[in-house]
């Protein structure tokens, strides 16, 4: 059996469980008060993320940020406006899938720029968002 590989988020660590070419499955843990990504839109992968523990909030599509309790799916197919944060004091357990797995290249890259709390520097995440075919969207 291969060693997990880890990829940093937000002063975390995603854990990939299994990734193929079309698919990635992965385990993370959402910190404490993470303000998450800004609002945004993939054109390249479709992901979904799966609340196992805790409490998150999600945006998707135009609607207000709404409570994601645990045993919430958060599914975003690429072209669809998306974001979660963990505005509560405890860590939330998630699992993410991503398809195709190619996308784990993005995850690499914004999950070093994202902070474990406060805002992220928006000029570099939204250059992040660009250089995989996705944007940030207000």
């Amino acid at each position: 059996m291969e060693p997990v590989r880890l990829i940093p988020y937000a002063g975390e660590a995603i854990r990939v469980l299994g990734e193929s070419e079309g698919l990635a499955f992965c385990e993370l843990t959402v910190p404490a008060g993470f303000a998450g990504p800004p609002p945004h839109v993939h054109r390249d992968f479709d992901e979904a993320i799966y609340v196992l523990t805790g409490a998150l909030t999600m945006v998707v599509g135009r609607a207000e940020p709404h409570p994601a309790p645990a045993g919430t799916l958060i599914l975003a197919p690429r072209g669809t406006r998306h974001t979660f944060a963990n505005p509560t004091d405890e860590p939330a357990q998630v699992l993410g899938v991503w398809s195709p797995s190619s996308a784990l290249t993005f995850m690499e890259e914004i999950g070093a720029a994202l902070p474990a709390s406060g805002p992220p520097d928006l000029a570099a995440v939204a250059e992040i968002y660009r250089r995989h075919n996705s944007v940030v969207t207000p």
